[in-house]
């Protein structure tokens, strides 16, 4: 049994170990010390990540109109894993979703009938069973192990494009603490699946209505994914922005212990928070016009900025500039050149 003192000497380590040489803390110092990562450390993890995450810093930039020749000064808050500038970021590029509620692929009615029910739309998850390996060569694994597998679905069905969002097992209790899983999701765009209702019990005990596709046994064979694979069908675009827009918000970012274990273990692992294939949107808009029957707007949100060259200085703490937590600062010209001149 590991004693109260050493607990509190790899503590106090800890700091030592995430530190640079000004007292910021940095991730490349963190790896050094936390990798490879065991369950055992996680909590630890959790703390130095929470002190980074927590730690605003400010990016120095200097910008000049080409028009009037005006200048500015500012410090931008920098968007780090799960903090509030992040989690805008985040809501910003998956907003697309969010235009589309009201197309429906089917209903409850649909099955009512003799006709077939279809999708090309699947949300998947791709657990990771434990006792293959280490936590360390989990996460050394999983994206190589997931290319592989999406890449057997593509030599059977043809072009899948994907949306991602990896995850570590959140619950202390059982052994899959802290190991990579993945949700997706697929959009198959030459392969339909045969769509059923099942009632079902979730994850809180309570039954609820569930879509299933008949060919759930012929995806996992055909991907040869080592562990359990779980598929869904997807029966409206609300559903769709439901699903990923709740786990992004309560996952991806806030103060929940999923959202912080999760930002912390991505962090350390340098793992991207999601990913999109180059034509999920498009294919997505696609499909969404095709079920609407209608012309949807298809133009990126955003405003014309002025014409403005912006030049960047550096990063800084945001308590050199006396900083509370606001995105920008706009700068005095003197303040500006001293932040600079400190680094």
């Amino acid at each position: 049994m590991i004693s109260q003192t050493c607990v509190l000497e790899k503590e106090l380590k800890v700091w030592e170990n995430i530190l640079d040489m000004y007292g910021n803390p940095r991730l490349s110092i963190a790896r050094s010390f936390f990798l490879p990562l065991e369950q055992g450390d996680i909590p630890l993890l959790l703390e130095a990540f929470e002190f980074w995450q927590g730690y605003d810093e400010y990016g120095l930039i200097e910008g000049e109109s080409t028009i009037t020749g005006d200048k500015l000064y500012l410090a931008v808050k920098c968007s780090k894993r799960g903090n509030d500038v992040f989690a805008e970021r985040l809501r910003r590029k998956l907003g697309f979703l969010h235009r589309w509620s009201n197309a429906e692929f089917f209903s409850l009615k649909s099955f009512s009938t003799h006709k077939v029910v279809k999708t090309r739309l699947l949300w998947v998850t791709l657990t990771y069973d434990s006792k293959r390996c280490s936590l360390h060569q989990a996460w050394l694994n999983c994206m190589a192990e997931y290319n592989k597998w999406i890449t057997n679905l593509r030599n059977k069905y043809g072009k899948i494009d994907v949306l991602r969002f990896p995850q570590p097992f959140p619950s202390q209790d059982g052994a899959a603490y802290g190991y990579p899983h993945m949700h997706l999701v697929l959009l198959f765009k030459e392969t339909e699946f045969s769509v059923f209702p099942r009632f079902e019990e979730n994850s809180k005990g309570e039954t609820e209505l569930a879509f299933r596709v008949k060919e759930k046994y012929e995806i996992e064979a055909q991907g040869k994914w080592h562990s359990f694979v779980d598929v869904k069908a997807l029966k409206s675009a609300r559903a769709v922005s439901n699903y990923v827009l709740k786990y992004a918000e309560n996952v991806c970012s806030g103060e929940s212990s999923k959202a912080l274990i999760n930002s912390a273990i991505m962090w350390l692992y340098c793992k991207q928070t999601y990913s999109m294939s180059g034509s999920f949107r498009i294919s997505y808009h696609d499909l969404m016009v095709a079920k609407q029957g209608s012309k949807v707007q298809t133009t990126l949100e955003g405003a014309i900025l002025d014409e403005w060259v912006w030049i960047w200085r550096g990063i800084r703490s945001g308590a050199e500039f006396d900083c509370a937590g606001e995105w920008f600062r706009e700068l005095s010209k003197e303040e500006f050149i001293r932040a600079v001149d400190r680094g």
